[in-house]
């Protein structure tokens, strides 16, 4: 009788080992698939992020992925100004009471720098932009976690709980989950950012802040294929410093490059909402006013030869000599229909006023034969 109970004490004590064990190992299975469903969706985002050209098409793809990925949920991203002071807002979802913007210092989040939890009733303080916010009902629960992009935080993530759509999905560990979307969201922002800046220095001229002859290529090409559709062409201004070689030679290189900059902010001042401004090399800069056609492009020409006549360079204690430029005008499609027979016609036109003394403007269309360059 005494081993048979203490057999029968043994299986009740297996059994309930064997439950346990059996427990645990659901517990994994279903830890595992989680962590599989988890990564699957992070890997479909990533593919989706890394594919974006530019910031506005990657808040698209938050916009229309982050309910997916965290069903229950509702969100907003913000980004920094360029003043530091405040962050924009940029997109959200399943929400629409974005803020416009929030003030920097009013997230926890931006001021611990690192992830902020917050539950109803826990030890955590409520961030100030949450509580100025105008919700439809109270906020229980909810997460702010920077964005970091390149070192710097440029950002904020935030996201709200509905905590039985998010458990009906599933989703019980979406906090957890939640901060690794935004990680995975701080990489691409971080990536678009560099290809941006990179391609930025490709197309800029680090002397004036202008764009370069690159750039202009590719905008007249953009510029030729928009004209093809929509009708209205464009205009081209290509103009130089007169005697620049001289004025280098008398004064110095630096005193050169103090022209260059002077003469860069005056072009900047002078342009058109549409207009692109480019310094092509040495002293030879060019504007690409799309739209304009070779009246108006020349009339741009004239009053920025005009206004270069009132600059006054200083260059530390001396105040160099007057400046004045020499430019040629045409226009698509009188001047050519490809952007390298644009620039050849404009530059026959810039010739043209030089030898006709310099400090003045031709058009393509007063050259003998009109200037048009062979295609």
């Amino acid at each position: 009788m005494t081993a048979a109970r203490q057999a029968s004490q043994d299986l009740v004590v297996a059994k309930q080992a064997a439950e346990s064990a059996e427990s645990r190992t659901r517990e994994i299975l279903e830890t595992e698939r989680t962590r599989q469903s988890e990564a699957k969706l992070l890997g479909h985002l990533d593919e989706w992020l890394q594919s974006c050209k530019s910031l506005k098409e990657l808040f698209a793809i938050v916009t229309c992925f982050m309910p997916k990925l965290l069903p229950g949920s509702k969100g907003e991203i913000y980004v920094y100004s360029n003043s530091r002071d405040a962050l924009d807002g940029m997109c959200n979802w399943n929400t629409v009471d974005l803020h416009d913007s929030i003030s920097a210092d009013s997230c926890w989040a931006l001021r611990r720098g690192r992830s902020y939890e917050y539950e109803e009733g826990g030890l955590c303080v409520e961030c100030e932009h949450v509580a100025t916010h105008r919700h439809e009902v109270s906020v229980p629960e909810y997460i702010c976690i920077p964005i970091i992009a390149l070192g710097d935080t440029v950002g904020l993530l935030h996201i709200r709980f509905d905590r039985i759509a998010a458990e009906s999905a599933h989703m019980t560990k979406s906090t957890k989950f939640a901060v690794r979307c935004g990680e995975h969201i701080s990489m691409a922002i971080a990536n678009v950012k560099l290809r941006d800046e990179l391609h930025e220095k490709s197309v800029r001229d680090p002397l004036t802040g202008l764009f370069n002859r690159r750039y202009l290529v590719e905008a007249l090409r953009r510029e030729i294929n928009a004209s093809e559709i929509r009708g209205p062409g464009h205009g081209l201004v290509s103009f130089d410093i007169d005697h620049f070689k001289t004025f280098n030679d008398n004064h110095g290189h630096d005193a050169g490059d103090v022209v260059l900059r002077t003469l860069g902010a005056k072009i900047t001042d002078c342009l058109g909402e549409r207009d692109i401004a480019c310094r092509l090399g040495g002293e030879e800069f060019a504007i690409l006013m799309p739209g304009a056609d070779i009246e108006s492009a020349e009339a741009f020409a004239q009053k920025l030869r005009n206004s270069t006549h009132k600059v006054s360079v200083r260059y530390g204690e001396t105040v160099l000599p007057k400046i004045t430029i020499s430019a040629g005008v045409t226009a698509y499609p009188e001047g050519g229909t490809r952007p390298q027979s644009l620039m050849q016609c404009v530059d026959k036109a810039l010739y043209s006023a030089k030898a006709k003394g310099r400090d003045c403007v031709v058009r393509t269309d007063q050259l003998e034969g009109g200037g048009v360059a062979p295609e």
